[in-house]
């Protein structure tokens, strides 16, 4: 399952936390998720049991991203370099 979580702004201006999900995702829509995930600092998206998300400003600007594994009680948690993160996840879809 394909989860992205982000917050938008609704008609009065207040931001609304908002996650949308795709159970059978494609190679298009990873696309899309690293498209939005790329230009926007507070999005996080989730694959399975792995998150993806910018630990803080300048690791956006870094382009490092932090990914927390969960299983059961437990997480790991490694960084990636942007690139090599959407290869490995491209080559999931494939």
């Amino acid at each position: 399952m394909l989860i992205i979580k982000y917050e938008r702004l609704d008609f009065f201006n207040h931001q609304i936390y908002t996650e949308d999900k795709k159970e059978a995702y494609t190679k298009e829509d990873l696309k899309k998720v690293f498209a939005y995930f790329s230009k926007n600092y507070s999005a996080t998206f989730q694959i399975d049991n792995t998150v993806m998300y910018w630990d803080c400003f300048s690791e956006h600007e870094n382009r490092i991203v932090t990914v927390r594994t969960y299983d059961n009680r437990n997480y790991t948690e490694v960084k990636k370099s942007y690139d090599k993160l959407k290869k490995e996840c491209y080559a999931m879809v494939q």
